[in-house]
């Protein structure tokens, strides 16, 4: 499948652990294919999760705050705008 990786491969070229990925299905913030009981994360997904990564790991957001800025974001993600969607979330 083109564009497609092993969630196993994915998590590892994140840095992260595929359960962390598992976690952000759950969440409702990534989407991933199975197919014949195997799962596999797609490209776009995958620069989404790098983004979600660094919002929980180096901004430091919470669960709610992290569900808040991709509601309010579409790729091409970025952090610049992260505060002013928080604040206006909080108004």
């Amino acid at each position: 499948m083109p564009d497609y990786r092993l969630l196993s491969s994915a998590a590892g070229l994140l840095g992260t652990q595929e359960a962390v990925l598992c976690e952000f299905r759950d969440k409702g913030w990534l989407s991933v294919i199975e197919r014949k009981g195997t799962t596999f994360l797609g490209a776009r997904e995958q620069y989404k999760a790098k983004y979600i990564l660094h919002l929980r790991d180096e901004r430091g957001l919470t669960d709610d705050q992290i569900t808040t800025v991709l509601a309010n974001q579409t790729p091409p993600y970025s952090s610049k705008d992260v505060d002013k969607i928080l604040q206006s979330a909080q108004a």
